[in-house]
């Protein structure tokens, strides 16, 4: 018997009968079905048609709509997969900020196949960098975790250290923020007229996309979309 990655509990690892009929490669598991089940998929719900946030109606959620003001309509299209809820909280308490590298196996195949059909080769796939504070503290950057497998773009990089980590920062601070990025210039080439998708772990303000998003237009970038695990 396995225990389960989040909360040690049994994971009942059962032979079903649907994956036995379905002749699929068997997927490991690693959370228990109650642990699965704390994580909401935004799959099928009324979401923002911008950043993915959950909305009793469709349209566009009143954060949208100040990025549609900003940019002059030019808004980001983000996909989240899943509902920043305190489960998902919890998991990132673990995987981000207690730095368990083996956390990023619960999200990873779901976020590279999901990138892989629905986005393929004709685009170009850009982490959101970390700075190098944050790299020292945790030794690896959560995002490209998430999404390993994925062939990255770094054209991305921290171009000065914060005096506080963003995580840390409440939501006018986040606003506040000024560019924190710049362009790699080894890719100043490869990234122009491609169309790009931004990978980044929890949309939270859309700051940070949007920061990332304006480095890339200014380097001749055709199209940018962004997707993150969590909303």
């Amino acid at each position: 018997m396995k225990s389960c990655l989040i909360c040690q509990g049994i994971i009942n690892d059962n032979f079903e009968i649907e994956w036995i009929l379905s002749l699929q490669p068997r997927k490991i598991k690693l959370i228990c079905q109650d642990c699965q089940g704390g994580f909401r998929a935004l799959s099928g719900k009324i979401k923002c048609e911008g950043c993915s946030r959950v909305l009793e109606m469709s349209g566009f959620c009143n954060d949208c709509k100040k990025w549609i003001k900003k940019y002059n309509g030019k808004l980001l299209k983000n996909t989240a997969l899943y509902e920043y809820n305190e489960k998902m909280k919890d998991y990132f308490q673990k995987f981000k900020f207690l730095g368990d590298y083996y956390f990023l196996n619960v999200f990873n195949q779901e976020l590279r196949k999901f990138v892989q059909k629905e986005y393929g080769s004709n685009w170009l796939y850009v982490p959101i960098p970390i700075s190098i504070k944050s790299y020292q503290e945790r030794m690896f950057n959560q995002v490209e975790g998430l999404f390993s497998g994925v062939n990255f773009t770094r054209a991305l990089i921290v171009q000065s250290e914060e005096k506080k980590q963003q995580s840390k920062l409440n939501r006018n601070e986040r606003l506040r923020r000024k560019q924190p990025f710049k362009l790699n210039s080894q890719y100043e080439e490869i990234v122009k007229d491609k169309n790009i998708l931004l990978l980044d772990d929890i949309y939270t303000t859309g700051r940070t996309l949007y920061f990332a998003a304006e480095v890339l237009k200014n380097a001749g970038v055709k199209k940018i979309e962004t997707i993150t695990l969590a909303r």
